[in-house]
């Protein structure tokens, strides 16, 4: 008769493993959208594409939750804030994440995407949400050396105005980690597909009135050929709807230092992805640099025995 015990271990163990899975597919999915929107916005506009990508995207979401009848059902003084993020993380970090690979590579902008949970941590430290401890310090400093040093390569030659690019870059990371900090509560509270639906649902909405106060999206914007409209939808079905929906199922079922260590995958896919399609060069320093951030993601997720704050 087998052991109670060892039976739940086991059990435990598989849903560990499903897990960590679910986590490496989202933040694989997630490098292939760095690539992708690269390969895809010289054809279109920022909040154009953003705007569609996610509309396809909250169209499935929204479907989901009709399905298991778990339409989001808010407090009313939790609407303003909630909106709030929502157009921090769902208009401000596409935005500029699509403006930003309209100048910078792909490469570069996996490198930044492998900084997030390193960005999460030094921007809940400001606010006080959490704790600085010496691993994550040490982690934090680690990150910068590893990005100061992939994007010392230069790129000139295809990418001449890479810095802004990487400038745009960095807020968008800045929005995500935002959501991170501040959003954590309503998650909590509210079921992460609920909060991510209605946010990604407000913003949309901003982004499509934008799109047509500053683009263009009915007068060739959206002149996509067939392979082009392939790889919008790939943006936004396997890289949106799934992408999420795998990230929210993962966090159920693993700690978030597991579910941080998998976003070391991102840049390698867009990396890998970059060079084959966009045929971006690939050399040692991104290398040693991607090394260098996911030691980092490690170390600051480390939760040893005893954890010291820093003082001062």
């Amino acid at each position: 008769m087998p052991d109670s015990t060892s039976t739940a271990k086991n059990d435990a163990a598989k849903i560990s493993i499903s897990g960590v899975a679910l986590a490496c597919l989202a933040t694989s999915l997630g490098g292939m959208t760095v690539a992708l929107t690269r390969f895809i916005i010289p054809e279109t506009e920022p909040l154009t594409l953003t705007a569609v990508r996610y509309g396809i995207s909250v169209i499935i979401l929204f479907a989901f939750l009709l399905a298991a009848r778990r339409l989001p059902k808010f407090e009313r003084a939790d609407w303003l804030p909630i909106t709030l993020l929502a157009l921090v993380f769902f208009t401000s970090f596409p935005y500029f994440m699509a403006r930003a690979l309209e100048d910078t590579t792909a490469t570069r902008g996996g490198i930044f995407f492998a900084t997030m949970p390193l960005v999460t941590i030094l921007l809940a430290t400001l606010f006080r949400v959490e704790q600085m401890t010496w691993p994550k310090a040490i982690g934090v400093l680690m990150a910068i050396a590893g990005t100061v040093f992939a994007l010392s390569d230069r790129v000139d030659e295809i990418a001449p105005t890479a810095l802004r690019g990487d400038m745009f870059m960095l807020i968008s990371m800045f929005s995500a980690a935002g959501f991170n900090v501040f959003g954590k509560r309503y998650i909590v509270r509210y079921g992460a597909l609920s909060i991510i639906a209605y946010t990604m649902l407000a913003g949309v909405s901003a982004l499509s009135v934008l799109a047509i106060i500053f683009e263009s999206p009915f007068n060739g914007s959206l002149d996509f050929d067939f392979a082009g409209w392939m790889v919008v939808l790939t943006l936004a079905i396997p890289g949106g709807a799934l992408m999420i929906y795998c990230w929210g199922r993962a966090l159920h079922t693993i700690s978030p230092t597991q579910a941080a260590v998998t976003v070391g995958l991102n840049p390698v896919v867009a990396i890998a992805i970059a060079t084959v399609l966009l045929s971006e060069p690939f050399s040692m320093r991104v290398v040693g640099g991607l090394v260098l951030i996911i030691a980092a993601i490690i170390v600051a997720n480390r939760r040893p025995s005893k954890i010291i704050a820093m003082s001062g």
